[in-house]
């Protein structure tokens, strides 16, 4: 994949012109660009399981490329690189697959008319179906590469035997293989009782090694933990567990741990834990391209700071706080 030189920080664009409205997004996009930022990920269902008009971050994110563009702020050779995806389950039921032909290509082309742009740079498969042909699906996404209406192609939430597929017969038929994958992977680990949704595949020990052996770029959303090591406290002894999805899905003893370590660490460096976490994903021995959810510029502000965190080798050795 051809990346340009830019932060591995991709900004992930989920609620906006929703629960994040237009104007406060608009204001993530030009912080994000101004910071060095360079790719935006979104998705065509993005938003679409809340009331109102659909495909709402595609159209927040179309209109603002088109207002830079004209303002003179950005040139053709200056847009950022464009990520989204398609191919998402019947909303409100997960296991009702849209991985065919058909569905994807009306999904991409509408996705071409929301962004407003010709070709898109990655686009992912929202879901896997194992029961559709990866060798099929890889044929698929050549012709769309061909056709020119987009660059590059990855899976998200797939598992890395069905990627191997993949990459294996577009090796053997000489094609092009996906360029990356996209998984929910953080310092914290998804507590087993809070893994209800099959569909979305979590890095494992299995999933590291196969991505660690084959250098395999990686996407990594809920790379924050829903803010997990920032909400925590250490209080009286205890811990206060932050509200919401946070404390539901990573307050345990495993994660306490971490946090306390992840906590000595920073204090060393004069690090926030935010830029911590950010920080030892990126020094996994493959590629990684964390993705990060902002809803303030001051939260944006300092995961974009991240950028001069990465040289603390105590985050190389992964295997000092990565549990799984």
């Amino acid at each position: 994949m051809n990346m340009k030189s830019i932060s591995h920080i991709v900004l992930g664009t989920d609620y906006y012109g929703k629960t994040i409205p237009e104007q406060t997004a608009v204001g993530l996009l030009d912080k994000f660009y101004g910071s060095g930022g360079r790719i935006i990920d979104t998705a065509h269902v993005y938003s679409d399981y809340l009331p109102g008009e659909k495909h709402m971050s595609e159209k927040v994110i179309g209109r603002w490329l088109r207002s830079t563009w004209r303002d003179g702020y950005l040139n053709a050779a200056d847009r950022p690189y464009i990520a989204t995806k398609g191919g998402f389950p019947v909303i409100g039921d997960m296991h009702a697959s849209r991985i065919s032909y058909g569905e994807i290509r009306s999904d991409l082309e509408e996705s071409l008319e929301c962004l407003g742009i010709d070709c898109i740079d990655m686009y992912w498969l929202h879901r896997d179906n194992t029961h559709v042909d990866a060798g099929e699906i890889t044929e698929w996404m050549n012709g769309f590469i061909r056709e020119g209406v987009i660059k590059n192609y990855g899976y998200s939430n797939w598992k890395a035997a069905r990627i191997k597929e993949s990459v294996d017969y577009a090796s053997a038929h000489n094609l092009k293989a996906p360029a990356a994958s996209q998984i929910r992977w953080s310092l914290a680990v998804t507590r087993y009782d809070m893994r209800t949704d099959d569909t979305v595949v979590e890095m494992d020990a299995d999933e590291y090694s196969w991505y660690s052996d084959n250098r395999f770029t990686v996407f990594a959303f809920s790379s924050q933990a829903k803010g997990f090591f920032s909400k925590l406290k250490r209080i009286n002894g205890g811990y206060e567990v932050p509200p919401g999805k946070a404390g539901q899905r990573y307050a345990d003893s495993l994660n306490f741990r971490t946090y306390d370590r992840l906590c000595e660490i920073c204090g060393k460096y004069d690090m926030t834990p935010a830029q911590g976490a950010l920080s030892w994903l990126m020094h996994a021995p493959f590629p990684v391209f964390p993705i990060i959810g902002c809803s303030s510029e001051s939260q944006l502000s300092e995961c974009m700071n991240e950028a001069s965190c990465t040289s603390v080798r105590e985050f190389a050795d992964q295997s000092a706080i990565f549990h799984r």
